[in-house]
């Protein structure tokens, strides 16, 4: 039983997501790093490889971690209970589909927030695709040998676990009330709608859905300020159709 500030308390709330894993023997070596930083909770996202006695051999005194895992059918599935994703991607980008943070950065903000946070580690061989970013709340990248920057999916998610662990030791409780991932969906829907209003098509709607979705994570919004902003976004968007009705009245 650990203290109530302790990091281990604070990291029950911390999941790993593990896209379609390739190899057993990585699902084993994860689950291992996750037992090293006190990480328990494992979803695996449609798996290509079995979940078995090697997944259990590799992962050593994380075996446990392994027994527990979940098996969910797809990407949506798995980040739905989570407040805030952070994804993992070995590919950098200067739009604001890639736009990353470092792993310490990283850590930093979901240390500092409550809810229920979720760290996504992409598939060995083709990490994940641009819908599946675009679904995170931060990007996460690893500097590495500008000639040879990819690291195995393990590696990769034992320099984050660190970071995020050793953030928990600094930051001695949450800074922010993370608003619950459905306020947030709630706001990207308002935005949506405002954007129809404006005559925006599907890709300048998706644009501005997207940069908002990681302005509220990465300024760390609190769940009151996104209350308020959803109440301004809700009201502005009833003001625009009483208007938009009051204006077919007349015209009939």
């Amino acid at each position: 039983m650990y203290s109530a500030n302790s990091p281990c308390e604070r990291l029950k709330d911390i999941g790993v997501i593990f896209v379609q894993p390739l190899y057993e023997q990585n699902i084993g070596y994860i689950a291992r790093c996750m037992k090293n930083f006190c990480l328990s909770e494992l979803l695996l996202v449609k798996p290509r490889c079995s979940l078995g006695v090697e997944s259990i051999r590799y992962a050593m005194h994380g075996a446990d971690v392994i027994e527990k895992a979940r098996v969910v059918d797809s990407f949506e599935e798995a980040i739905k209970e989570f407040d805030l994703v952070a994804c993992t991607t070995g590919v950098k980008g200067s739009g604001v589909l890639r736009r990353y943070l470092s792993p310490r950065e990283a850590a930093e903000i979901i240390a500092g927030s409550t809810g229920r946070r979720a760290i996504v580690i992409g598939r060995e061989d083709w990490g994940l695709t641009n819908e599946e970013l675009s679904l995170c709340d931060l990007v996460v990248t690893i500097e590495a040998n500008p000639d040879y920057p990819s690291l195995n999916a393990s590696h990769a998610a034992v320099i984050v676990f660190y970071e995020i662990f050793n953030a928990l030791v600094r930051v001695p409780k949450p800074r922010v009330e993370r608003p619950r991932r459905e306020e947030v969906e709630k706001l990207l829907e308002y935005i949506d709608l405002l954007g129809l209003e404006l005559g925006y098509n599907d890709a300048r709607r998706e644009k501005a859905k997207l940069i908002v979705r990681r302005l509220v994570a990465e300024t760390m919004f609190s769940a009151l300020e996104l209350r308020v902003m959803l109440g301004f976004f809700g009201d502005s968007l009833r003001k625009i159709k009483n208007c938009g009705e009051r204006a077919h009245a007349q015209e009939a």
